[in-house]
């Protein structure tokens, strides 16, 4: 008896790290831009990213501003981290680039049902147009998924 209920615990154990099955439709991304205007976004002059990452298998929740003069600030609590940093015109320059190419962050506010999948939060200011997404690894959009990973690129490399 101790054997089928060992057997049974398992599947249960595999079935919920299976996740979806393969035939269930993903959520509709919904943009949610804090400004009124959806035109074709242009290369900025001025901009600001404040990105927050949280959950996922460990548990974390890190911080970091970012801005087109490369300042960037990391805050972390897990791992612990409060740095600052100047990244490269490079660097500034590929984020820009990832910056237009999301734009109008066309993303969802809804972040899913994922146990441990990351949450992300960012607030984007782009010359006098404001952004507010939230996203998950779940509903995570094809247009955003290079900017949240360059970002998150980011984080790492301040461990």
């Amino acid at each position: 008896m101790s054997k089928i209920i060992s057997v049974f615990l398992t599947l249960i154990v595999l079935s919920a790290c299976a996740g979806m099955p393969a035939n269930t439709p993903l959520p509709e991304p919904v943009g949610t831009p804090t400004s009124q205007s959806s035109a074709v976004c242009s290369a900025p002059e001025n901009w600001t990213v404040q990105f927050n990452r949280s959950g996922g298998f460990a548990g974390f929740n890190q911080s970091m501003t970012l801005d087109n003069g490369g300042n960037l600030t990391v805050q972390s609590e897990r791992p612990a981290i409060d740095m600052q940093k100047t990244l490269s015109d490079d660097q500034v320059k590929a984020i820009t680039e990832l910056l237009v190419d999301a734009c109008p962050f066309d993303s969802g506010t809804d972040k899913g049902n994922c146990a441990d999948c990351f949450l992300y939060d960012l607030d984007i200011q782009m010359d006098d147009q404001a952004y507010s997404v939230q996203t998950s690894d779940v509903t995570l959009s094809n247009e955003m998924q290079p900017l949240i990973n360059a970002l998150s690129q980011l984080l790492q490399d301040t461990n």
